[in-house]
């Protein structure tokens, strides 16, 4: 079972602000350094850090909703909606494991529900399947692009209708 964070700590999610960048940025290479290595060959790790690009992170959170999760004013987690799909849901190693995944997304499904969407689709990495099969999400396929050097970077397709919520 998750651990629940501790009364002393003090979190807050709020929306992302563009100053907020560089902390995003660095929490998304340092959990796919440490919680990919292994799973993933070298240049599937490099593909997942180039595509969460300081443009892309800009410009999802201008389609949709980023929200970030703070402890004590230091950026632990991060997640966004755009339209009907999830990204880019991300907690620092350290935190993982307390239900603060659980947090973020049930923040950014109850923001899809808000804005009228009943299905929302995600893609998961190796590692965090088991994270969004807890959470009741179907996955529709398992699937990969081909990375530098004809290496593998295998991922699954995933979904969850909202509309029971």
């Amino acid at each position: 079972m998750s651990q629940r964070p501790s009364q002393s700590e003090k979190l807050s999610i709020r929306e992302f602000k563009s100053d907020d960048l560089p902390a995003i940025k660095a929490l998304v290479n340092q959990t796919i350094d440490i919680c990919y290595v292994g799973v993933y060959p070298r240049e599937a790790m490099q593909f997942f850090k180039d595509w969460h690009s300081n443009d892309r992170i800009l410009a999802d959170a201008e389609e949709g909703c980023t929200v970030v999760l703070e402890q004590d004013g230091q950026v632990i987690g991060t997640g966004t909606v755009a339209g009907n799909e999830i990204k880019r849901v991300f907690v620092g190693p350290v935190f993982q494991k307390r239900g603060l995944g659980r947090l973020i997304m049930q923040v950014l499904e109850d923001h899809a529900v808000s804005a009228g969407i009943g299905v929302v689709k995600l893609d998961a990495s190796l590692p965090s399947k088991k994270f969004y099969d807890s959470l009741g999400y179907i996955m529709l396929e398992e699937t990969f692009l081909e990375v530098e050097n004809n290496k593998r970077l295998d991922y699954y397709r995933m979904e969850k209708r909202l509309t029971d919520k």
